[in-house]
């Protein structure tokens, strides 16, 4: 355990050269599927998800970004910029949100997000709680990308890792193909050695907790203190999904879906105890990244489109 945690530490001080920088057509992160953040919050004196007495919500954002635009009911949308009402819906205008990929010496590759327009969603009543997801972060890249990405990462890769498989799923219209390394990885994907991923980051969402404050009876001078990022733990089991989206015949996008399945953890909620999985230790830190080995990466991609080729 100790040599994983120093290794952990040495990776993150190493230096990264930019590879190339992607437009994305989707970004999401699903922030209400952490009870780390839904307790930190809790003891803020916030009453998420919603107050049964009083009746008024404070749904933890999920943060979204999509490249052509977005139409929702207006009441699961809790904050954005050039939005038009139309009835009983919002039409958000598109948005921008990009990738860029970085590496570094020992092989390892940084997946760095930059999130430049985006809004915040009530992800709202599921049948499934989002606490014990195993996917909880989604990104997509078009399919264009793929050649790009395969080639320069092809002048670092070496031999087809072991153990490396495809799943596929479809809801009737699209099947998406995905790699993972390792029979017992299916709901995990490749290794992740590393990732960050911030709510306090967002202009939008100190907006939205300073305007919830006077309804929660919460002191604003307590928001600096909160701590709303996640970043992966030693013990974090943590996965990338990298897959691409097929519809008609023909392939689509790539998408990254990140996982977590352990540990799972327990909290004391409004309405008593919650047991979800972990999504990692509470950060400060503000950056978005995911930290992968290249050539689980690299033969991912070439994996995934071996299921129907392009």
């Amino acid at each position: 355990m100790r040599k994983v945690k120093i290794k952990t530490k040495v990776l993150m001080k190493m230096g990264w050269n930019e590879l190339g920088s992607y437009e994305l057509e989707s970004f999401q992160v699903f922030f209400p599927a952490s009870l780390e953040i839904q307790e930190e919050l809790l003891k803020a004196g916030f009453k998420v998800p919603y107050d049964k007495e009083k009746g008024f919500a404070t749904p933890i954002p999920v943060v979204a970004a999509f490249k052509t635009g977005r139409k929702l009911r207006k009441d699961k949308l809790l904050k954005g910029r050039k939005i038009k009402e139309n009835g009983n819906f919002a039409e958000i205008g598109p948005e921008r949100a990009l990738l860029k990929l970085l590496i570094n010496e020992k092989g390892f590759l940084k997946l760095e997000f930059e999130v430049k327009n985006y809004h915040l969603e009530d992800l709202g009543f599921v049948k499934v709680p989002p606490r014990i997801w195993s996917t909880w972060a989604s990104f997509s890249l078009p399919i264009d990308a793929f050649g790009d990405i395969t080639e320069k990462l092809g002048g670092f890769a070496n031999e087809r890792p072991k153990g490396m498989y495809f799943a596929s799923k479809s809801n009737g219209k699209e099947i998406e193909v995905y790699s993972y390394r390792g029979r017992k990885a299916k709901n995990l994907g490749i290794p992740v050695f590393g990732y960050n991923l911030s709510l306090e980051s967002f202009e939008l969402v100190k907006e939205y907790l300073n305007e919830k404050t006077e309804q929660n009876r919460v002191n604003k001078e307590v928001l600096p203190y909160l701590k709303l990022g996640l970043k992966k733990r030693t013990e974090t089991k943590a996965g990338l999904k990298v897959g691409i989206v097929w519809r008609e015949g023909k392939a689509g996008r790539i998408t990254l879906k990140l996982s977590t399945t352990y540990p799972k953890i327990k909290i004391i909620g409004l309405y008593g105890e919650l047991e979800g999985k972990s999504r990692g230790e509470l950060s400060n830190e503000k950056d978005h990244f995911i930290i992968v080995h290249s050539n689980d990466f690299y033969w991912a991609l070439l994996n995934a489109k071996s299921a129907f080729g392009f």
